[in-house]
C-alpha cells in the first residue's frame, strides 16, 4: 500500500488554478480507535491516494468525534508535498437536530449545542460550518437568519453515500459530497463539487494561492540535480 501511495501521489498533478474539484465529506475513524500511529497513517494515505487518483483538489476529512484525524491527514499531505489540500472537520448533530460539519476547528465541539451556538464557537475559532440534510422548511428558516457568526457558511445539498437530493433554495454555497468511508469508496463514488478557486479561497477552505505554482517532488529533485551538474 505504501509503495502504491507514494508512487501515485508523487507523480500526479491535480490542484487546478481556476476551477477546483472538492469533496468535503470523506470519513476516517477517530484517532483513538487505531492500534498505533502506523495504522492511522496507512488509512489516511489510502484516502489521500484515492483523492489524487480521482483528480480532487480539496477534501474534507471528518468524523463524529473531532477534527484530530483530519489535522493528521493535512500534516501528512504537507510533509509529502502532495498536490492536494485537506480540510479537517467534525461531523456534529445539534440539539435542534441540525446536522453540520465544522471545518478548521482545532478542538472538538462540546456536546449539547444548538445550531447557532455551534456556528458561533466554530467561527470564534476561525472555523466554518456546512449544514447537511436540509429540508425545505429548515432552508427557509436559515435563509431568514441575519448574516453573522451564528449561521452556517455552506450547505450540503447531496451526499452520494446516503442519497436523497433535495432541490432547496438557499443563499449559501452549495456542495455535493461523496460520504466515502475509505480510499476504495472514494475512488468508486463519482460525486464531488466544482467551485471557482476565488470562491473557495474567500470561504477559507483553501489558503490563497495554494498549489498554483505546485511542483511535484520528483521534479524538484530533478531540478536540484540539474543545478548541481551545472555548477
Amino acid at each position: 500500500m505504501f509503495n502504491r501511495w507514494y508512487s501515485t501521489a508523487r507523480e500526479c498533478i491535480a490542484l487546478r488554478k481556476h476551477v477546483l474539484r472538492v469533496d468535503l465529506r470523506v470519513y476516517i475513524d477517530r484517532v483513538e480507535n487505531f492500534t498505533n500511529q502506523n495504522d492511522l497513517d496507512s488509512s489516511i494515505k489510502s484516502i489521500l491516494t484515492a483523492a489524487i487518483v480521482k483528480g480532487l483538489d480539496v477534501i474534507g476529512v471528518v468524523n463524529n468525534y473531532g477534527p484530530q484525524a483530519g489535522w493528521r491527514a493535512q500534516q501528512l499531505c504537507r510533509e509529502q508535498n502532495l498536490d492536494l489540500h485537506v480540510v479537517p472537520g467534525q461531523e456534529y448533530t445539534c440539539t435542534d437536530k441540525a446536522h453540520i460539519i465544522a471545518f478548521n476547528i482545532k478542538d472538538s465541539l462540546p456536546p449539547n449545542l444548538s445550531l447557532s451556538q455551534a456556528c458561533e464557537i466554530a467561527h470564534k475559532n476561525n472555523g466554518l460550518v456546512m449544514i447537511a440534510n436540509v429540508g425545505k422548511r429548515q432552508a427557509q428558516e436559515i435563509n431568514k437568519l441575519a448574516k453573522g457568526t451564528s449561521i452556517p457558511d455552506a450547505v450540503e445539498i447531496y451526499c452520494a453515500k446516503s442519497g436523497g437530493f433535495q432541490d432547496i433554495d438557499v443563499d449559501f454555497h452549495r456542495f455535493i459530497t461523496s460520504g466515502a468511508a475509505s480510499g476504495t469508496d472514494l475512488e468508486k463514488i463519482n460525486a464531488f463539487t466544482m467551485i471557482g478557486r476565488k470562491d473557495i479561497e474567500a470561504m477559507g477552505l483553501l489558503p490563497t494561492g495554494q498549489g498554483v505554482e505546485y511542483t511535484p517532488e520528483y521534479l524538484r529533485r530533478d531540478d536540484a540535480n540539474q543545478q548541481g551538474v551545472n555548477k
